[in-house]
């Protein structure tokens, strides 16, 4: 009774005292998307699966891919439906009712600031491959500076994250392409040395690389033209990183052994430099700095609109719910969620604090697939998505289930 009494209830029927700007394009969402998954669950995580899985690694990422897609397109049925600010907090509250949105609101911001965490972490460890800094100085600076770059406003950490996107995007092709002709046969043999088994169990582990596009309805509220926008940004960005993921792995594995893979502090720059020219190296490295300054500046915005989402609906002290005058941000819900991410970070507990954001996301996906169910059976007149989940309702419940059994392939 009470989950179909929500889904009833309009989400706009209640106050809205603090409305964000809609100035947010397709490109700057997809770059969102993107920014936060090109990241480091590649350039990080990547060299630690291939060392569980070795040459076959490349296949769970396809399968945390797959995983990720039929929750995708039921948080775009869901975001278009809804498009509002707190992603699947405010998707799954309208849906399930308030208790269940206050788990999984803070659950989800956590599981979002974990993941912050661990992008500093990446892009401190890769920084300290160039230069001297120690990692817990690089922590704090990064973290400071992203935190300081969303406070000051949506639209210039959009236009920044979409630089950085294009750039990530152009130099990994080329290091595809041109790794494609270096591969060396005889290191992709035996292809699945420790079996399916690895391989399986390695999805907890990546599948934090594809959070980015539930982030991506977390700033739902932000985006012009949602009903258009975002779908296509939501499981775009998700197929792109899917293809582009097993790539990367397939052409790293064919330059690199996986049983030393592992070894190196920056394993990809050093596939680049076996077959790449100077330029080259120099573009990997510079690529792998751009992917963990993404992952951290998409993160820090997604989190902190969860906040202000939770603030807004009282679930949080309204002290969260606040928008700076000028700059036009949930700036209190972003100065809490970077300084956390920031101490989180300096544990230095860089896969730790990637399974268990996992996690904590795999549960939201399984709830997010209750809420569609919950949603298409009380059919509200408010309730229009634009967007509508093929081969309702197998595969919107397959998705929850494999969400749910990720789980228990996590430490």
């Amino acid at each position: 009774m009470e989950k179909s009494q929500s889904a009833k209830q309009n989400p706009d029927s209640q106050p809205q005292p603090a409305e964000l700007v809609r100035e947010l394009g397709l490109k700057e969402a997809m770059a969102i998307g993107l920014g936060t998954m090109i990241g480091a669950g590649i350039f990080v995580l990547s060299a630690i699966a291939a060392q569980d899985a070795g040459p076959a690694a490349m296949f769970s990422y396809v399968a945390a891919g797959l995983v990720a897609l039929p929750t995708a397109m039921t948080v775009s049925e869901l975001a278009t439906g809804m498009p509002k600010a707190g992603g699947s907090y405010f998707l799954i509250s309208r849906a399930l009712g308030p208790v269940a949105g206050a788990v999984v609101g803070p659950g989800n911001w956590l599981g979002l600031t974990f993941a912050t965490a661990f992008y500093l972490i990446g892009f401190a460890q890769y920084l300290a491959y160039f230069l001297p800094i120690p990692t817990w100085i690089t922590v704090f600076g990064a973290g400071l500076f992203f935190l300081v770059l969303n406070y000051r406003g949506a639209k210039l950490s959009g236009q920044l994250q979409n630089i950085i996107v294009v750039l990530l995007v152009l130099i990994l092709a080329l290091f595809v392409g041109r790794g494609l002709f270096n591969i060396d046969p005889r290191l992709h043999k035996p292809f699945f040395p420790n079996g399916l088994g690895a391989v399986i169990a390695n999805v907890g582990l990546v599948i934090v690389s594809f959070t980015g596009f539930e982030k991506i309805s977390t700033i739902a509220e932000e985006i012009k033209r949602p009903e258009r926008n975002l779908p296509l940004a939501i499981i775009g960005s998700v197929v792109i990183a899917t293809i582009l993921y097993a790539a990367i792995l397939y052409v790293a594995t064919g330059i690199l052994s996986y049983r030393v893979i592992a070894s190196y502090q920056a394993p990809l720059v050093e596939a680049a430099n076996r077959f790449m020219s100077v330029v080259g190296v120099i573009g990997m490295s510079v690529a792998a700095l751009l992917a963990t300054a993404s992952s951290t500046n998409a993160a820090i915005m997604a989190s902190s609109r969860i906040n202000f989402a939770m603030g807004r609906d009282r679930i949080l002290p309204e002290w969260f719910n606040e928008i700076h005058p000028r700059f036009l941000t949930p700036h209190r819900s972003i100065l809490v969620t970077g300084v956390l991410a920031i101490l989180l970070a300096l544990s230095g507990e860089a896969a730790a604090l990637a399974e268990i954001s996992s996690a904590l996301f795999m549960i939201s996906y399984a709830l997010l697939s209750l809420a569609l169910l919950v949603m298409h059976r009380a059919k509200p007149g408010w309730y229009r998505p634009t967007f509508h989940v093929p081969f309702y309702p197998w595969l919107p419940a397959a998705g929850g289930v494999l969400a749910l059994a990720v789980i228990t392939n996590m430490d």
